[in-house]
């Protein structure tokens, strides 16, 4: 199934989710759990504010909300 292309508009809110296939852990130990959230800090960083976040074996919830974009990054968009 292809993906819908999502347009992310500024100051709105977003509840990122993933499980694991066929409800198999995703997090095995703690460094797992620690290295999710250091890459998520890594690639976001300035791009949303994290509100809450809850990690458990099977699956993952995020809410996020959208910063407003840079001038230049704007015009990329459109």
């Amino acid at each position: 199934m292809p993906r819908r292309a999502t347009l992310f508009l500024p100051d709105q809110y977003y509840h990122f989710y993933n499980r694991g296939n066929n409800r198999q852990s995703v997090f095995f130990e703690r460094e797992n759990y620690l290295y999710f959230l250091r890459e998520i800090k890594k690639y976001v960083r300035g791009h949303v504010e994290a509100i809450a976040c809850c990690l458990m074996p099977t699956h993952y919830h995020i809410l996020v909300r959208i910063n407003q974009p840079p001038a230049n990054q704007i015009s990329e968009v459109f």
